[in-house]
């Protein structure tokens, strides 16, 4: 009974916290993302202590993170995400490999970190937050625009990626080299489970999204949504891939249908409420007091994340043949970590890769760059 009451006292505390954050943001014209991450501050135990990092609060984020990939795959039919290979495919992997190679070559040489885990920094370092993207990009209606679809591109091309780093990384923690040749197997033959499993059932899929618009009720909508979505994630998750990935081919393959405006219509609130508890999460988890302590790691990071990814990202852009202000824009729109990002450095360290006197000011700059993100996101969107 008591700790019943006690979650009912921390659900009203968040919510009065994220109320009056969120309100505050919406006054001064900031994404409500901001505000979200700083309730997580403000009430997590770096601030005041009143709430504690919980499986509670992290289960719910993690549904969040599902249903806005799941939304995202709305937006991309088959046909969309063909036709955008170029950028995926090219542009993507571009971003991945430069930003991460220099990172890895930078740590190598000024650093004593070890190989493997100067890979695993780097692969952090090379990911955006396509949840704060994604959020902000469709807020402002800024998918469809030329910088809104070179970000997703490449996002696209992170979220793949971030599956191949967590797989080296338990390859490396398992430190067994047939374990390796074992994992990349897996992974492709996962890869095919999941597109054989939803190519099957994507034609039931798409008339059952149909029916449920003919009926026009947003609950039904919904229900449909977290249930594909869901679904998708464990199949996803059980042939070794990440679930997000299966909740973005889920809503590719309902795209393919007619009924898609009306699914994507009626799951945004729900869905922006579990991105929001999300951000609370990554709030609790930044333990601001760290900052005095190792705050030129921090800004060195910092610069990295934000200045010269920025710069590479731009250069990169500009030889696909985008114009200038797109590739800036694009540039900036990506210019921040992501939370494949904190994930790869919180495993990381977990495994006993990485230290956590190494891995802290990295978190903390990390978490950081996505808060200053937020407000950068939505002026270059």
């Amino acid at each position: 009974m008591h700790s019943d009451q006690g979650l009912l006292e921390a659900a009203a505390l968040l919510a009065m916290m994220a109320f009056c954050h969120v309100a505050i943001c919406a006054r001064l014209g900031i994404p409500a993302l901001v505000g979200f991450l700083l309730s997580g501050i403000v009430i997590g135990p770096s601030g005041l202590g009143l709430i504690a990092e919980g499986a509670t609060l992290t289960l719910i984020g993690e549904v969040g993170v599902i249903l806005l990939l799941f939304a995202l795959g709305l937006e991309f039919s088959l046909d969309k995400l063909v036709s955008l290979r170029r950028l995926i495919f090219g542009l993507g992997l571009a971003q991945v490999l430069v930003v991460g190679g220099l990172v890895t070559v930078g740590l190598l040489v000024f650093t004593e970190i070890a190989p493997a885990a100067a890979v695993l920094i780097a692969g952090a370092v090379a990911m955006s937050s396509t949840a704060l993207c994604l959020k902000v990009l469709a807020g402002g209606d800024a998918l469809g625009t030329p910088q809104g679809r070179v970000a997703i591109a490449v996002l696209l091309f992170q979220d793949l990626a971030a599956v191949g780093f967590l797989a080296f990384h338990d390859v490396i923690a398992a430190a067994g080299a047939v374990g390796s040749a074992h994992d990349v197997l897996k992974m492709v033959g996962g890869m095919g489970v999941l597109v054989g499993a939803l190519f099957i059932a994507r034609s039931m899929l798409q008339r059952l999204a149909g029916w449920v618009a003919t009926q026009g009720e947003a609950e039904l909508a919904q229900l449909l949504a977290l249930t594909v979505a869901l679904l998708a994630a464990i199949i996803a998750q059980v042939a070794g891939l990440s679930p997000a990935l299966g909740a973005f081919t889920a809503g590719m393959m309902i795209a393919e249908g007619d009924a898609r405006q009306f699914v994507e219509r009626e799951i945004r609130p729900f869905r922006d409420l579990f991105v929001g508890v999300f951000f609370i999460g990554i709030g609790t988890q930044l333990h601001i007091g760290a900052v005095w302590s190792t705050w030129p790691t921090v800004l060195a990071w910092l610069f990295v994340l934000m200045v010269v990814k920025l710069a590479l990202v731009v250069a990169l852009t500009r030889m696909f043949g985008e114009q200038l202000e797109t590739a800036l824009r694009a540039g900036a729109i990506l210019a921040h970590g992501g939370e494949f990002s904190l994930m790869l450095i919180s495993v990381t360290t977990a495994s006993g890769l990485l230290q956590s006197k190494v891995a802290e000011p990295l978190f903390l700059a990390l978490g950081l760059s996505m808060l200053i993100g937020a407000v950068v996101v939505r002026r270059a969107a």
